[in-house]
């Protein structure tokens, strides 16, 4: 929860109950927490109901002596709407509402604003969604939000959609940052779904832009990922004053979360603005991530970025000291976060991979195949073979051990990764480091590929002679076509010798 906007909110109402003109006037206590201005506000309003409770219980009790209508009248023309506040939750609510039904709506909506929901639950929720409505409609002509976000928790869902019809977009935001209980904001939007497109746009023209990130911020998951995805669908001028707003608030807490519920389309599109690659957003973002909890909303962002923003990202994570960087990494792991986090080590520096690669998380077994399974599944080869490249050596034996889980058109993708990418080293070394069944499979696989010489090529003149060893170390498990390709490859890139080897080998064996 964004506590700045928080705090904000419950101004707003303190300055209702102050009887403050502009809530502006009370910014000095922003310095407080949300749940001290809370307590205080609560604390006002209890002192003011309770200041003649006994005279109030009188005056309840001798209602209930007289008609309904007599009762109704005596309300309207002796009582006022003041003291029928402060009597409401001492009513029978069957007789409230009788009594209620005969009150004119302007009265009730009077009434209302006296009101503290908090005693007269069982009052609002009995009166009719008719009367709801009726009173909704007087409130919102006043711009009276407050009231309505006070209502809103204790009405019930049949009064809240009778309600619905009568207030704006713009009313649905102002009341859903009013609300006092937010945990009814999934209910309230799931009420209004329809209108979420509009509730959006709202926001932007109306620049109420706080009230929309208070309303991301305090729905579930589905709901952020419902209206992030909408908020991605209006346009580059909708994201620019998203973000600038989220800017200017302080409030990347509150959007975070929205962007990994989002879609992958829908946080591509986020992800494309300009506005979102500018260095000083980059690192509002991240100190809000790294220092707030929200590493693993930032991963999903993180990893759709272009290469120089994630470039950005990658090397501010990788100046975490050592420790908490392997818990950066554990944390990751553990919510299978891996097909995110990959591209993210894949943007560091050689030095900074490297210097991750070497934490011992990265040795844990468990942590290398979910790295192997994930790379597989998503055909994250080309990320991946470097971060492999990069492991101790120890760490090689355990990663082929895991190649047999995989399925042949898995091996073949990360063939033709490993020979794209300059990783065929990498690529060799893993392969060659399985057990002889392992190392036979994958051979064969290659020897299999249309583009087996291209595959060959990728051995240069560059490549360390060490995987040309071991290549003649493992040349009777190589099929014979792929050990001739081999073999004139070797003599192509200054190897004669090896070549020579391959070929002995294969004349020993015939």
């Amino acid at each position: 929860m964004s506590e700045h906007l928080a705090k904000l909110a419950e101004i707003t109402k303190l300055a209702r109950l102050l009887n403050v003109e502009d809530p502006h006037d009370l910014d000095f206590l922003l310095d407080l927490p949300h749940e001290s201005l809370r307590a205080f506000r609560e604390q006002v309003t209890d002192r003011l109901f309770d200041a003649d409770t006994a005279r109030l219980k009188r005056v309840a009790a001798a209602s209930k002596l007289v008609p309904v209508a007599i009762s109704a009248k005596a309300a309207r023309h002796a009582f006022g709407p003041r003291l029928c506040a402060s009597i409401a939750g001492m009513l029978d609510p069957s007789r409230g509402v009788a009594i209620a039904e005969q009150l004119p709506t302007p009265f009730l909506a009077e009434t209302s604003i006296e009101l503290d929901p908090r005693r007269a639950a069982s009052l609002i929720s009995a009166m009719p969604p008719r009367v709801i409505a009726e009173v909704a409609k007087q409130l919102l002509q006043r711009d009276d939000h407050v009231t309505m976000g006070r209502f809103v928790g204790v009405l019930p869902d049949p009064s809240l959609r009778a309600a619905a019809p009568v207030m704006g977009d713009a009313d649905l935001l102002r009341i859903g940052f009013l609300l006092e209980d937010k945990s009814h904001l999934d209910n309230m939007v799931d009420i209004v779904s329809d209108r979420l497109p509009g509730i959006v746009r709202a926001a932007h023209q109306n620049d109420l832009w706080a009230e929309a990130i208070d309303l991301f911020d305090n729905v579930g998951p589905d709901n952020k990922g419902r209206i992030g995805d909408i908020a991605a669908s209006l346009g580059d001028a909708v994201l620019e004053g998203l973000i600038r707003a989220v800017e200017g608030l302080e409030a990347w807490d509150a959007l975070l979360p929205v962007t990994r519920a989002m879609s992958r389309e829908s946080l591509e599109v986020f992800t494309q603005h300009p506005a979102v690659h500018r260095e000083s957003t980059l690192t509002a973002i991240l100190d809000v991530a790294l220092n707030q909890g929200l590493w693993l909303d930032l991963l999903p962002l993180a990893a759709q970025l272009p290469c120089a923003q994630r470039k950005f990202i990658a090397a501010r994570v990788a100046q975490e000291p050592a420790e908490r960087l392997g818990e950066l990494i554990r944390e990751a792991d553990a919510a299978d976060e891996w097909e995110s986090l990959i591209p993210i080590a894949m943007a560091m520096n050689d030095d900074d991979r490297r210097r991750m690669a070497a934490l011992p998380v990265m040795q844990d077994p468990d942590v290398l195949l979910k790295v192997l399974t994930t790379c597989a599944q998503h055909d994250l080869w080309t990320d991946t073979l470097p971060l492999v490249a990069s492991l101790p050596d120890s760490a090689i034996p355990v990663l082929a051990s895991y190649l047999d889980d995989l399925t042949d058109q898995q091996i073949v993708s990360a063939v033709n990764a490993a020979a794209r990418g300059e990783n065929i080293e990498t690529l060799v070394d893993l392969a060659l480091a399985q057990d002889s069944q392992g190392r036979r499979r994958v051979l064969g696989l290659i020897d299999g590929m249309g583009n087996v010489d291209g595959v060959v090529a990728a051995l240069t003149d560059e490549t360390p002679r060490k995987v040309w060893h071991a290549l003649v170390q493992h040349r009777d498990e190589i099929p014979d076509a792929l050990r001739d390709r081999l073999a004139r490859q070797a003599v192509n890139t200054g190897h004669a010798d090896i070549a020579g080897s391959l070929a002995a080998e294969r004349s020993g064996l015939s």
